[in-house]
């Protein structure tokens, strides 16, 4: 049985400030002997597909400032299951738009460096710890607990930073939790000029999930 602590979107280079050391506290803790970042560990704002800013379309420079705060995450974590977010996936949604065949394609691991002990999963993949599903988000319902209803098991995951928190579901012989992890994201970094309009904001956090059947969720001060 494992003592799961669940990083939430990072969305490098808009990585808040001190979430690192904020989840550093929480494994500690919560004495967390496995790790699962949920997806987004980067933003790739110049490869994406909505209006943005001219000073966000230098795709060298972006790389160049994620690198950094990635680098800071797989220090503090040398070993993690990543699941891969929609944002993560761009390089390969463009080389698919053009005709780029994904062999031809360097693999995520290697584009950001990341350490032997990260084991990335494909956009859409489900990872099954102690019979909890964990994924990114993009995939099925809206809400972690109406996936979890679906998939007859208890899921975890991202992808909507304004959502945080924990919901159960029992029958008359089994029980299951939905978890949202929030983020790590900061909304008033210059990327995210594209969710100003929205009045809900992102919820600063963690997951923790012990023995596949406490589910906690962990909101960072601000």
């Amino acid at each position: 049985m494992s003592r799961v602590l669940i990083i939430g979107d990072t969305h490098a280079p808009c990585v808040i400030d001190g979430y690192v050391d904020f989840l550093l506290d929480c494994k500690r803790a919560w004495k967390c002997d496995q790790v699962v970042h949920i997806g987004d560990i980067v933003d790739l704002c110049a490869l994406s597909y909505h209006l943005k800013l001219p000073s966000q379309k230098d795709p060298i420079r972006e790389y160049q400032l994620a690198m950094e705060q990635v680098q800071q995450i797989t220090k503090a974590f040398p070993k993690a299951d990543l699941m891969l977010g929609n944002h993560d996936v761009l390089p390969y949604r463009w080389a698919k738009e053009v005709g780029i065949p994904q062999s031809m394609m360097k693999d995520f691991k290697s584009i950001f460096k990341l350490p032997k002990g990260w084991t990335v999963h494909d956009r859409y993949a489900q990872l099954r710890i102690d019979n909890v599903v964990y994924q990114h988000g993009d995939r099925g319902r809206a809400s972690a607990i109406l996936n979890a209803r679906m998939e007859f098991a208890s899921v975890v995951q991202g992808h909507f930073h304004s959502k945080a928190g924990v919901e159960f579901y029992a029958n008359s012989t089994d029980r299951i939790f939905g978890m949202q992890v929030g983020c790590g994201m900061d909304w008033k970094h210059a990327q995210m000029e594209y969710a100003v309009k929205f009045t809900a904001k992102p919820i600063i956090g963690c997951g923790i999930v012990l023995d596949g059947t406490t589910p906690i969720f962990e909101p960072m001060l601000l």
